[in-house]
């Protein structure tokens, strides 16, 4: 007989804009490994509403659901353009495993084989995780990071403030600290779809490094133009010009989590002298986009 109990709600997870066709079939957030229920509809060619009736009704214990099913929202594009927020769970593997055993046929098969290997490969990517944050080096960048995290932060706070008090813009301050984090991140990797903090949680000690002078050209970019008179817009573009040169000068996107072996090899040598050589580029290229006007000015 089928057991009465409600799956745990995940109300500290803030709804998201999601869309199946961009997201990877897992994803890492707060060190669980998830899929969604939206997922699993899209991929196993089911109704989300179908879906979402399955994990409510299966013959589980209480204690199974509260530890692999989280009830929570997410925001979903409508055919006639905008968004509708509706309710997902997120489902750990063992969560997974026990729902798709009701799903028969070849196609559903495949996409069990497929489900399972991303589970696997990002469990395993959490245990090269809790490896590397406990190297020291690792925690160094971390902390470096932060600092100029801030140095980026107050920068576009004081951009946002002077916007609103020429009455260029209302756009609330969460929003832009949000499009200065996308730029940086997307200028310097490869997203995939993934969740930005998710991107940012499994970066190595080296792209850690990379990413702080990259969010310190940007922020010095925009503290150099804050006293013009310059639209906002054309300020901001001053400071996505800065990160772009940077990323452009030290390789371009690469794949977050993974240092290629020639620059393992390099950090062995002597981590110092690519960082220094980094830092040196950084101010340069700050410089020579601030030798450009700022449009509207």
């Amino acid at each position: 007989m089928k057991s009465a109990h409600t799956p745990k709600s995940a109300s500290a997870v803030e709804p998201r804009r999601h869309s199946t066709a961009a997201a990877p079939l897992v994803e890492l957030d707060h060190g669980e490994v998830w899929t969604t229920s939206l997922l699993v509809a899209d991929k196993f060619g089911k109704r989300h509403a179908d879906v979402l009736r399955a994990v409510e009704k299966l013959e589980c214990s209480p204690e199974f659901s509260e530890r692999n099913f989280a009830l929570t929202s997410a925001e979903v594009a409508q055919p006639n353009g905008g968004f509708r927020a509706v309710p997902m769970y997120r489902i750990t593997r063992d969560g997974f495993s026990f729902l798709a055993m009701g799903f028969t046929g070849r196609a559903a098969a495949a996409w069990k084989e497929k489900f399972i290997g991303a589970f696997g490969r990002m469990e395993r990517e959490l245990r090269r995780l809790a490896v590397q944050k406990s190297l020291p080096d690792w925690q160094e960048a971390r902390q470096l990071g932060k600092a100029d995290r801030r140095d980026l932060t107050d920068a576009v706070q004081a951009l946002c403030l002077r916007a609103h008090e020429r009455g260029d813009s209302s756009t609330p301050l969460g929003l832009w600290e949000t499009a200065a984090t996308r730029v940086v991140t997307a200028a310097l990797f490869e997203t995939g779809g993934e969740r930005i903090t998710a991107i940012r949680a499994r970066l190595t000690a080296r792209q850690l490094r990379r990413l702080a002078l990259a969010e310190e050209c940007y922020a010095r970019a925009l503290d150099s133009l804050i006293d013009s008179p310059a639209h906002h817009r054309a300020v901001n573009e001053q400071g996505k010009g800065a990160v772009l040169a940077f990323a452009d000068a030290t390789g371009g996107r690469e794949v977050p989590g993974v240092d290629p072996l020639r620059r393992r090899l390099g950090r062995q040598s002597g981590a110092a002298a690519p960082a220094l050589l980094w830092w040196v580029l950084a101010w340069l290229i700050v410089a020579v986009v601030l030798l450009l006007p700022a449009g509207g000015a």
